[in-house]
């Protein structure tokens, strides 16, 4: 599963969205006040000087000149405040005619501030120094004389010291907000972790049960949705557990219990056939035919479901000794033979003559299903190829028919317990799972390889004897 897809991916991602955009909308707001109570506040301020300075000097000196009100200004009236402050007098030439610096520039100064000063405005001008590359603001109001405006004063302070305390706060809202934003990240990985790992155990222990383990416990962690999840599923694996066994006791029970009465319907059957009566009367020989035909073929069935019933109670053993299987194999070959009347059917073993580690009943009985069924499914006029080629470190089996063939949907499910592709045909559906469980039982591969309407080629890996 990927990250994208992940339930802690996406507590992750959605709770991460929502802190970001939370700390971005507030970093927006911080910066926004932050400069505005900072910059805003130096405009006032700026303001504030320069229109009680001017407000002073036109009430108190109405009628001196312009170069006598910044002569009693700069000599008596620049208080340590004013200090912070570039105080320019300007006559109405818009020449400066002194400063606070006590110098008379004698220059012209033209910005937007001083010409609105002379519009009887007062605007915030913003500027650069060309010595030391601050940023200054400025701000004029006019001096009048017999009011009629005369000059202007003007003051300019240095906005260094504010804008750095500024990108100060700024970096520090900034500095803050990342940490918000990582201390929530991994509170949400935190959360998302107690809320993921209940439930990877959980599909843990499901995956397990899928594969037929229901002994295995869901441990529950939380009292909660997950834990009640838990609890369901214990539940639920205690309940296939009971179910199971009634079906395992209820086939091993029914299997043993018709053997008996199989054996003697067989034995009869064969009995009668015997007599001199049956060979005088053609549908009472028939008949007797076709029962102990089905008898037999019951009987079969009987011991699959008896095999069925050990594998899955773990009771059915292999005794292993050394063995060829290419003997066995050509045991069953000759054995089978009768039935292959209608087809083509041959044996080939190539190779060394390997000797494994085996049951041979068992293997005989595998090889008996394996071959029946390719026989089964091989109709008239078509052929059965049996391969046996034995190698140092395995033998390869590989059964090999032009029948009716696997459909794909069907080939992963074929070797499940009960399950038949067409459900028309006779059988129980256990042959091809008992060779699956028998051939594993022999640290064996097996693999099923078929097209529908070509034919099908079943393929035996057997490890060889370890010296």
């Amino acid at each position: 599963m990927g990250f994208k897809s992940s339930i802690r991916s996406r507590i992750i991602i959605n709770f991460g969205a929502i802190v970001i955009a939370t700390v971005v909308v507030l970093e927006v707001l911080f910066v926004a006040f932050v400069q505005n109570y900072y910059y805003g506040g130096v405009e006032q301020i700026l303001k504030d000087r320069v229109n009680i300075s001017a407000e002073f000097l036109n009430r108190y000196f109405t009628y001196s000149s312009v170069e006598e009100k910044a002569k009693f200004l700069f000599e008596n009236n620049i208080s340590s405040y004013d200090n912070k402050f570039l105080v320019q007098i300007l006559n109405k030439e818009k020449i400066v005619v002194m400063d606070s610096n006590g110098l008379s520039e004698f220059s012209v100064l033209e910005t937007d501030d001083i010409n609105d000063a002379f519009n009887n405005k007062i605007t915030i001008y913003e500027s650069y120094s060309e010595m030391t590359g601050e940023r200054m603001l400025s701000a004029s109001r006019p001096l009048l004389k017999y009011n009629q405006i005369d000059g202007v004063i003007r003051y300019t302070v240095s906005m260094e010291k504010v804008d750095r305390e500024v990108k100060n706060y700024i970096l520090g809202g900034l500095a803050l907000g990342a940490t918000v934003i990582i201390f929530f990240m991994l509170l949400a990985l935190i959360i998302s972790k107690s809320i993921v790992n209940p439930i990877m155990k959980l599909n843990v222990v499901a995956k397990s049960m899928a594969e037929g383990n229901f002994d295995q416990k869901a441990k529950k962690i939380y009292d909660d949705e997950i834990g009640q999840l838990t609890e369901t599923m214990n539940y639920m694996a205690e309940e296939i557990l009971k179910t199971d066994k009634i079906k395992k006791d209820f086939i091993s029970s029914i299997s043993h219990e018709l053997r008996t009465p199989l054996t003697s319907i067989k034995g009869w059957s064969e009995t009668l056939m015997m007599e001199e009566s049956v060979s005088q009367n053609e549908a009472l020989g028939m008949g007797l035919g076709i029962i102990s035909g089905e008898a037999d073929r019951l009987k079969d069935m009987v011991e699959e479901l008896l095999d069925f019933s050990r594998l899955e109670s773990s009771r059915m053993k292999v005794v292993k000794r050394k063995i060829n299987p290419k003997h066995v194999l050509e045991q069953v070959y000759r054995q089978l033979q009768p039935r292959a009347a209608h087809i083509t059917l041959s044996c080939n073993k190539i190779g060394k003559d390997t000797m494994i580690m085996g049951d041979e009943n068992r293997l005989r009985q595998v090889f008996i299903n394996l071959l029946a069924n390719a026989i089964k499914f091989t109709p008239a006029g078509g052929s059965v190829q049996i391969e046996a080629e034995g190698q140092d470190e395995q033998i390869i089996i590989r059964f090999i028919d032009t029948g009716l063939g696997i459909s794909k949907e069907d080939l992963p499910n074929v070797t499940q317990k009960f399950y038949k592709g067409n459900q028309t045909m006779a059988g129980s559906g256990l042959g091809l799972s008992i060779v699956d469980e028998i051939l594993k039982l022999h640290d064996a591969k097996f693999y099923i390889d078929s097209k529908l309407g070509e034919g099908t080629t079943v393929t035996v890996i057997i490890p060889a004897v370890t010296e």
